[in-house]
């Protein structure tokens, strides 16, 4: 499979997983709060049973995002390096007292005219 199209089956599995995880989480949240136990059902399921789908939907998810960092590990590792190269980098100090009349930005005196 091309780069592309890969990445696109990537990015729409893991939309579909994040929206079936959160509908089925917000499902156990106000639909099937706790304490509803086994008097309230949806499809014949309760919130233990919309709780195990919830937690195997969030596996996959998981595994879908750790594909989807795998391909972009290039682009992840540069961002990276940009945003850690300003505490990885020298520091220079300028020596104490500032610049001395008549000398350069690192202690050089200018060319005579």
């Amino acid at each position: 499979m091309r780069r592309p199209t890969s990445n696109l089956v990537i990015d729409a599995a893991a939309f579909a997983a994040f929206v079936l995880l959160t509908s089925t989480g917000t499902r156990m949240r106000y639909v099937l709060p706790p304490g509803s136990g086994q008097r309230t059902k949806i499809f014949g399921l309760d919130r233990h049973g919309f709780g195990e789908i919830h937690f195997w939907i969030a596996i996959v998810f998981l595994g879908i995002l750790a594909m989807h960092l795998r391909v972009h590990r290039r682009w992840i590792a540069t961002v990276l390096a940009a945003a850690l190269a300003p505490f990885l980098a020298e520091v220079e100090s300028a020596p104490r007292g500032g610049l001395h009349r008549g000398e350069g930005r690192h202690g050089e005196r200018p060319l005579a005219p």
